[in-house]
């Protein structure tokens, strides 16, 4: 990729998935309806909708110039491309800017059988359908394998990876995960009890401000996390 300006851009992306413990806040139902409203008001690049051949629809939002390099921006979990919405003006500027909703997440149809397989196939129909050739990918989080898959299938249309807390091996994976791959050995109802207690809106707001000093943390807006706790909450969404 050597000077890309694309990568220049993604280097300042702030970083606001961490892991931490006991954070307070306050879960009710009228609060998260307002803020939830108040989120939809921002000015972030609009949602279109794009019909699968699997019958589900992908949400996506884009932004710049189409004969520009692309840069496909992969969301983490529990996220949506509202992650982003504080750099996809800045970086349209430079790149053609695709920021999808993966199935299952932020305005994008549940699908009915989730995997990364599946995942990757209907970002694949997605770049398709909206003329997308060579492209730089973001990996991040639960989009790392997406992208994988994606890069692995056509690598002659990876201009470059640009890699943001992505894991490609086991010995990645930190303590916090120790649940999950007990779970993945045994999957039993008490391992899956364990490694689900996370999934709650209290552990869905440790994405973004658990470990951080007060001060950054008092900075970002409490609608994200609860926003992605109502498109959690949606019926067969658990």
């Amino acid at each position: 990729m050597g000077n890309s300006p694309a990568k220049t851009w993604l280097c300042n992306i702030p970083h606001r998935f961490a892991f931490s413990k006991n954070p307070k806040v306050e879960s009710n139902e009228r609060c998260i309806v307002a803020i939830a409203q108040a989120w939809r008001k921002k000015d972030v690049p609009e949602i279109q909708k794009i019909s699968l051949s699997s019958g589900g629809e992908v949400a996506v939002r884009t932004a710049g110039d189409v004969s520009k390099p692309a840069l496909v921006l992969l969301h983490g979990f529990p996220n949506s491309s509202r992650m982003f919405s504080d750099v996809i003006a800045r970086l349209s500027g430079t790149v053609y800017v695709v920021a999808p909703d993966l199935p299952g997440f932020g305005a994008s149809d549940l699908p009915p059988e989730p995997s990364f397989d599946m995942l990757a196939n209907a970002i694949e129909e997605l770049l398709t359908r909206l003329n997308v050739g060579r492209r730089f990918l973001y990996l991040h989080d639960f989009g790392t394998p997406v992208a994988f898959h994606l890069a692995m299938r056509a690598p002659e249309l990876v201009e470059g990876l640009i890699i943001q807390n992505a894991n490609a091996h086991r010995s990645g994976f930190g303590p916090q995960w120790a649940a999950t791959l007990d779970f993945w050995a045994a999957p039993n109802a008490s391992n899956e009890e364990a490694a689900t207690a996370h999934l709650t809106l209290e552990g869905t707001r440790d994405q973004y401000v658990a470990g951080l000093p007060p001060e950054i943390a008092a900075q970002i807006d409490a609608e994200r996390w609860i926003e992605d706790w109502r498109v959690m909450c949606l019926p067969g969404a658990a």
